[in-house]
């Protein structure tokens, strides 16, 4: 049995992050709630999204910049994190990083995760594990 700590609100790994997708799909479940689709933020005014890219990324010049968006009130998503990528710049190696999310950013009770993914020789970033924590 694994145990979650109470302020996590997604948690999904094993990923493959390409340019063919560039968001946290239907067909993704969240391991905290055993859901799938966007994450619900209505109980949190700050966060934390960490991101582990396990393998060498593919390709020539790989770059993977992660991003979190919020829904408007009219179903719109717009960008909540740092538009260079949830550290402030993107990956280009295996490992991790990390980026806050501060209060004032919740727009309605609904997010997303989302990525662009750069360089040439079709890249991909596999292996990617993606957790995102909150604060009341």
């Amino acid at each position: 049995m694994t145990v979650y700590r109470s302020n996590e609100l997604f948690r999904a790994s094993g990923l493959t992050l390409n340019s063919n997708t560039d968001h946290i799909t239907a067909g993704v479940v969240n391991a905290v709630t055993g859901r799938a689709g966007v994450i619900d933020i209505s109980r949190i005014s700050n966060g934390l999204l960490v991101v582990n890219v396990a393998n060498a990324p593919s390709g020539t010049n790989p770059t993977l910049t992660v991003l979190v968006d919020c829904a408007d009130a009219f179903g719109n998503w717009v960008l909540v994190s740092n538009a260079a990528g949830i550290s402030g710049s993107s990956i280009g190696t295996s490992g991790f990083t990390y980026g806050n999310l501060t209060s004032g950013y919740q727009l309605t009770d609904t997010a997303r995760i989302r990525w662009t993914v750069g360089g040439t020789g079709s890249p991909s970033f596999t292996g990617v594990s993606l957790s995102l924590y909150g604060r009341p």
